[in-house]
């Protein structure tokens, strides 16, 4: 997305106007580029793009098609919205057999086996409480919250498992990311 903002005739915005322009949700921030001022979606961390990936590869290495940051369709309408505002899951794993058109970016959950959501302290609520409540609802047969450890060096995170049962998510194991690459 880009927002137009107009410059002064000097060319220059002081820190006081770039102050004031219009908060952005999480996960966005304000960055120039070019010359334009332009709203974009900020990079993970390291450990959020390893931890997912690590899990993803468990996934590959059953045969399941799988992608990063993907969004859900219709995620937008069941949180009661317009369609617009999907969610982004962290990670996707495609239905067994499944494989997504090489430019798709989003995604019907019927085609979805699997979401993978990478937790912060930032994020707990938003990935493991309302994301896990509207996959339910869509019918996507697992959910998986990794969290790490955010005083250690480790790469590893804890993995926690729900399996969709009766259009709920019900808690089937949880492990070390470490363990399921064993």
């Amino acid at each position: 997305m880009t927002a137009q903002i107009d410059l002064p005739m000097t060319g220059v915005r002081t820190r006081a106007e770039f102050d004031e322009l219009p908060s952005v949700p999480r996960g966005w921030a304000w960055e120039l580029r070019s010359g334009r001022l332009e709203l974009t979606l900020m990079p993970v961390t390291f450990w959020h793009f390893r931890i997912v990936f690590m899990v993803l590869e468990t996934w590959i290495r059953r045969g399941f098609e799988i992608s990063g940051e993907q969004y859900v369709a219709d995620s937008g309408f069941a949180r009661g919205g317009t369609g617009k505002n999907n969610f982004v899951a962290d990670g996707v794993v495609f239905r067994n057999g499944y494989r997504p058109a090489k430019n798709s970016t989003t995604h019907d959950s019927a085609d979805i086996h699997a979401v993978i959501e990478a937790v912060s302290r930032d994020s707990e609520d938003h990935d493991a409480i309302e994301k896990l409540r509207i996959d339910a609802m869509l019918g996507i047969p697992h959910y998986w919250i990794i969290r790490g450890d955010a005083e250690s060096d480790d790469i590893d995170g804890f993995a926690t498992m729900y399996e969709l049962v009766g259009g709920e998510y019900k808690l089937v194991g949880s492990r070390l990311v470490s363990q399921l690459i064993e």
